[in-house]
């Protein structure tokens, strides 16, 4: 059965597996529904520190994005990774895969992976933004496509069927990290 905890939980636990598993981190706008989740899968990690307000991880991986993007926003024309900070992910619109839901919100999701090599951060979790670490078992790929569709339901206020569709068109990109093929 899948389990995930808080990364900060397992971080102070000593509970982060050295062979892997997946980070699911969340950045919502105070005063919108943008939003940018970042999804990040780890192997033979070989240490972790906590600076300031993000995870060190010293290891490669695997990452892909959910960016959650409301009708209202001004820089709808702005490439993604050319956006502001805070607002930016390292992908152009080519690259994407991009839902237009029921509300008119664009859900722009990544169609490949990048790959981090050596070392990666990941920021803490602060004010509504989550930080969860999923346990690689069987049944991950499930826990994952789940959590990210109810949490677009409930955090991002996307229509119930529109984030069905971005979890699974998500699940597709996740599933072709590499990161234990090495």
């Amino acid at each position: 059965m899948a389990k995930a905890t808080s990364l900060l939980k397992a971080y102070q636990s000593e509970s982060i597996p050295t062979h892997g598993g997946f980070i699911i981190s969340s950045n919502f706008d105070a005063d919108t529904v943008y939003s940018i989740y970042e999804i990040t899968a780890f192997s033979s990690l070989k240490d972790i520190y906590l600076t300031g307000d993000a995870f060190n991880f010293k290891t490669d991986g695997d990452r892909t994005h959910i960016l959650v993007e409301p009708p209202i926003y001004t820089g709808k024309s702005v490439e993604p990774t050319y956006r502001e900070d805070g607002k930016s992910i390292p992908y152009r619109f080519y690259e994407m895969t991009i839902i237009t839901g029921k509300k008119q919100e664009k859900i722009m999701i990544p169609k490949k992976p990048v790959t981090l090599h050596s070392y990666f951060t990941v920021q803490n979790a602060k004010g509504n933004n989550f930080a969860f670490l999923f346990y690689p078992t069987e049944d991950v790929y499930v826990a994952i496509k789940k959590f990210i569709a109810d949490s677009l339901y409930n955090d991002a206020n996307v229509e119930k069927t529109d984030a069905v569709e971005a979890s699974k068109v998500a699940l597709e990109t996740i599933k072709q990290f590499t990161i234990w093929n090495s």
